[in-house]
């Protein structure tokens, strides 16, 4: 008995020892896979953009069931090429590898915040939970393409999107998001909770999703040049991120920036410029990149999961 007791006491300790880890390099594995899965996206991006001057736009705005810029990729072929992740935890309807890399196996598919923020949409995976499709989301002012601003839509206000070429290395093309749009790096959901502090276009990025880092709480964000760098919310500090250096909009902008905020006479870029679908039609932004054109038009045939 006691050479048993000195046996399973060994046991224990190998275990103790080994855990820690094997779960940091499984943490670290799907981290790699999550920023993997976002170069993809963000390679197909690109090749949207460079095909019709401008990157899709976030969503179709339906409910219950909301179709959204990755959709967009992989009806559009631009995912069907990329490679595709093992197959995310869930999914059971047959599926095209473009849907696939919209699913990040470190999200809970849905993630909390997203339930909380989405109650008329059914989330796809799963139809009793509540939730916008899909694990990252697309910086608005580059969605919205507003460097091709012009009057003609419901919003009267010039929102022109000055110097959307520069500073690429630092503005936010797409990231690990509760929504399928994100309009600025606050988190104040983190110790509040409240999905709408201070108000309903803040905490859209997923900040924690890779779980606490020494610093704060980490996300994957794929900036405009195409990088993807693993970026920390620090809570401690009094400007938990810096925004003249990770910004979605334009360099030190204010971390709660929305559409109500204004630059040296233009406001934040998150409208589109005249389209098939807007209010007076117009035939700037091409419908190609738009998701409500696609939906309206019944166009969404490759997409088998919704």
């Amino acid at each position: 008995m006691p050479e048993l007791l000195v046996v399973i006491g060994i046991l224990a300790l190998l275990i103790a020892i080994a855990v820690p880890p094997l779960l940091s390099a499984r943490r670290q594995a799907v981290q790699t896979q999550c920023g993997a899965q976002l170069q993809s996206l963000g390679q197909s991006l690109e090749h949207a953009r460079t095909e019709y001057r401008f990157y899709p736009f976030w969503d179709d705005g339906g409910a219950p069931t909301r179709f959204t810029w990755i959709d967009l990729l992989t009806q559009r072929r631009y995912l069907q090429t990329a490679g595709s992740p093992n197959g995310a935890p869930g999914i059971r309807r047959p599926m095209q590898d473009g849907v696939r890399i919209g699913y990040c196996p470190a999200d809970l598919m849905p993630d909390p915040l997203n339930e909380v923020r989405h109650p008329n949409l059914a989330y796809p995976l799963d139809r009793n939970r509540r939730g916008v499709d899909y694990s990252y989301g697309i910086g608005a002012p580059l969605s919205a393409g507003g460097w091709a601003w012009r009057p003609g839509g419901n919003d009267a206000r010039s929102r022109r999107f000055r110097d959307y070429d520069r500073n690429t290395a630092g503005r936010v093309l797409a990231a690990d998001a509760y929504a399928s749009v994100i309009y600025n790096l606050s988190g104040a959901a983190l110790t509040s909770g409240i999905w709408n502090e201070p108000t309903q276009y803040d905490n859209t990025v997923a900040w924690g999703r890779h779980g606490l880092v020494s610093d704060g709480f980490a996300a994957n964000i794929l900036f405009q040049d195409g990088h993807v760098q693993t970026v920390s919310y620090r809570l401690r500090n009094a400007v938990p991120v810096n925004t003249a250096q990770d910004f979605v909009w334009r360099p030190g902008e204010p971390l709660t920036v929305n559409p109500d905020d204004e630059h040296e006479g233009q406001y934040y870029p998150s409208v589109a410029p005249p389209s098939a679908m807007s209010n007076p039609p117009g035939d700037v932004f091409p419908r190609e990149m738009s998701p409500a054109w696609h939906t309206a038009n019944r166009e969404w045939t490759r997409i088998t999961h919704k």
